[in-house]
Formats: structure tokens, sequence, C-alpha cells
């Protein structure tokens, strides 16, 4: 076990333990024990709260109709915007292929323009609080958009087929 130090500056004696790292050290881990800890106690809770994606309130069941597409809008929506929000990061502002593929899919649903909108711009917050800047994760991230927003649009599509 260390000794502690001790010290005399203009007549005061004082004391100081020599391992401050080992204090340190045994603070740090404790801390990361407790913040576990508190992740294991509230991912159980915060799992029950949510509801699967698209499921209201009341509801049971899965949803259809009109509430089904609105929700397939916002979401694709959302993702347009997450991606294009990347994709200006990593290309350039000239780069506007989402926001121009946004504005071809609100030509085409008027009625629903504000919910759009505003999910839009909701993922495009959301992505730019994640990356500030371009790397390869920022890429990885809106190659998955592009993907989950492909098999969105598939669903539209199959349900305009209908």
């Amino acid at each position: 076990m260390a000794r502690a130090q001790a010290g005399r500056v203009d007549g005061v004696t004082f004391h100081t333990p020599a391992p401050i790292t080992r204090y340190r050290a045994a603070m740090f881990a404790r801390l990361a024990l407790c913040a576990i800890a508190a992740a294991a106690f509230a991912a159980p809770a915060s799992a029950q709260e949510q509801r699967p994606a698209g499921q209201q309130q009341g509801q049971e069941g899965p949803v259809t109709g009109e509430v089904w597409y609105e929700n397939q809008l916002s979401e694709l929506a959302e993702v347009l915007g997450g991606a294009h929000y990347l994709r200006i990061t990593c290309e350039g502002r000239r780069d506007q292929r989402w926001r121009d593929y946004m504005r071809e899919v609100i030509a085409r649903e008027p009625k629903h323009n504000a919910l759009m909108v505003e999910a839009f711009n909701r993922g495009y917050r959301e992505e730019e609080s994640r990356f500030a800047q371009c790397d390869e994760i920022a890429r990885q991230v809106e190659a998955e958009l592009r993907a989950r927003g492909l098999r969105v649009s598939q669903g539209l599509r199959a349900r305009h087929a209908e």
C-alpha cells in the first residue's frame, strides 16, 4: 500500500495520497459499472413503452388503410430527409437527388404535404445530429437509408397496384 506524502509550504503541512491515478481508475470503474447497471434497468422499461411501427395507442392488430398509407409516406419522407443530409454532407450542396425525389413524392400526394415535409425535416435533423462530417460510417448509413427507402416505396407501389 502506498504511503501518503507530506509536504510543507509556507508553514502549512499538507498530506496527499501518492497513487492518485489508482483512485481515478477505481472511480472510473465504479462510474462505468453504475452506467451499465442503469442501462440494463432502463432497457426493459423503455421496451415496454414502445409500440410497433405504425401502431397507435388503443389499436390492436395490424394497421391498414389510410393510417397505414400515411405511416408509410411519413417513413419514406423521414428516410429521404436523412439520406438527403448525408448525401449533401458527403457529395456537396449541389447534390439535391433526395430532395428532388421528395418533391416528386409530394407532387403525387399533395394531400399529405404537411405530414411528409415534417417527416423529411425530422429525418434531416436526426442525421445532422449524428454526423457532423462525412466519413465511411456516414456513407454506409446513407446506403442503408437508400435500401430502407426502396423497401418502403416498393410497399407503396404494391398498394397502388391493387
